[in-house]
């Protein structure tokens, strides 16, 4: 079954066909015609269909970017200030990069 997206609050069947899923189809003739005569038949249902999948995907859209707003607000609560470095202060340098920098370079090294 397609289970809603915690940030979107849609399913991703529900945004790509614009309804949910059933979960056995209709076997008997009767269920048959009954499932043909919900389909849209005129222009008009066909229309408003569209125009309801293009706002339940841009619902969608707009509920991504507040929760990416959330996620970021709450990792950026938690994060430290920057630090603030002088001319002259002591630091750390990681160069652990450097090397494999190094090995991979062109011969045109003066030094090892």
């Amino acid at each position: 079954m397609s289970t809603k997206n915690a940030s979107t609050g849609y399913a991703p069947f529900h945004l790509h066909l614009g309804r949910t899923p059933r979960l056995l189809p209709p076997l008997t003739p009767e269920h048959v015609n009954k499932v043909r005569e919900d389909f849209p038949n005129d222009v008009a249902t066909a229309l408003e269909a569209i125009i309801s999948l293009k706002t339940d995907v841009a619902d969608a859209h707009d509920a991504l970017l507040a929760s990416r707003v959330a996620q970021a607000t709450a990792a950026n609560a938690h994060r430290s200030a920057d630090p603030c470095f002088e001319i002259g202060d002591f630091v750390y340098l990681s160069t652990a990069h450097r090397r494999r920098e190094y090995l991979n370079g062109k011969g045109k090294r003066v030094a090892k």
